[in-house]
């Protein structure tokens, strides 16, 4: 992959892409591209703002929420949830295991960027509650014309130092930390009992059935984690997307970072700007449990739990002997 060697360098970003017209030539209508809003949904939001929006398109089929760019005043980023607890895999698995529901607590999450550790290498874009469309949240974002990480040499070092300095943070118990957190003790009980429930539950064979050592410790962790979730803007990089934070087992966002990263080169990047902070834990009491819950959140796609459970397992300090 192509390494970046100087910040400033990515500041220039792609302009969006514009929604194709409706319309043919001859002016008849034919059906919205799939992966933009509804013109009447637009047409609604815009008026319950009372600010002129441009849609953008869906960066992934599962995306969380609809975008718009925001021109009138301030430029910014305006979302509206798109998906929801009640269908989606991956905020399914956050109510169930985590018990957050950006639903439920929209204002509440913005909050959060402010609980981080100071001084983070990718600091968070500010989020500000709209209101609701249809029961649906409304959030703002700052607008920042970035390039979005593709995973370079440069970013997974970047990467590291970010996860090393948020897991010296360490927290009390798993769950919302909006909420009263839940024991570590308690971690495998809830993951299994939520997982005995997945439709597609017998993929795991006699997971379920098996003892898992507890977690250790808990701290803040982004299951969500994806490299278009950071922006390389004109003053450096900045993290766009974080509304799905929570406290969880440090084991659980070590085995996202085992999946996530594909190559030695990455790896290896990434562990030289963790060691600044901290070291790398030892998941194989916790692999197997964890990767069956991401696979349930479909964090990584819609994929089998068997092609999750055969990614190498190279998160162990023997690894590094």
């Amino acid at each position: 992959m192509p390494d970046t060697p100087d910040l400033s360098t990515c500041s220039s970003y792609p302009v969006p892409p514009r929604r194709p017209s409706t319309a043919e030539a001859v002016g008849e209508p034919r059906p919205v591209p799939r992966g933009w809003p509804e013109e009447s949904l637009t047409r609604r939001l815009s008026t319950y703002l009372g600010q002129p929006l441009e849609p953008l398109a869906l960066a992934w089929p599962d995306s969380a929420n609809w975008l718009w760019r925001q021109r009138g005043g301030t430029p910014g980023l305006i979302k509206l949830a798109r998906t929801g607890p009640d269908h989606d895999p991956f905020w399914r698995a956050m109510r169930g295991v985590f018990g957050a529901d950006r639903w439920a607590t929209p204002e509440g999450l913005t909050r959060l960027a402010g609980a981080l550790p100071a001084r983070l290498p990718i600091p968070p874009l500010p989020l500000t509650f709209l209101g609701r469309l249809d029961g649906a949240p409304i959030w703002h974002l700052p607008w920042s014309s970035g390039q979005p990480s593709d995973l370079s040499i440069t970013f997974c070092e970047l990467l590291g130092d970010q996860l090393g300095r948020l897991h010296q943070d360490t927290v009390s118990g798993f769950g919302q930390p909006l909420a009263q957190p839940m024991p570590l003790l308690h971690w495998n009980t809830r993951v299994t009992r939520f997982l005995a429930h997945h439709p597609r539950r017998a993929e795991l064979g006699t997971l379920l059935k098996r003892t898992f050592p507890a977690p250790t410790r808990a701290v803040w962790c982004l299951p969500d984690m994806r490299a278009d979730q950071y922006l390389c803007a004109a003053t450096g990089w900045v993290w766009s997307d974080w509304e799905a934070l929570v406290w969880a087992p440090i084991e659980f966002d070590w085995a996202l970072v085992e999946l996530l990263l594909e190559t030695p080169e990455q790896r290896q990047a990434f562990m030289k700007g963790y060691s600044r902070h901290g070291r790398m834990i030892d998941l194989d009491g916790q692999r197997e449990l964890c990767r069956a819950l991401l696979w349930a959140m479909e964090a990584f796609g819609p994929r089998s739990y068997a092609e999750l459970a055969a990614a190498p397992a190279w998160v162990s300090p023997r690894s590094l002997a």
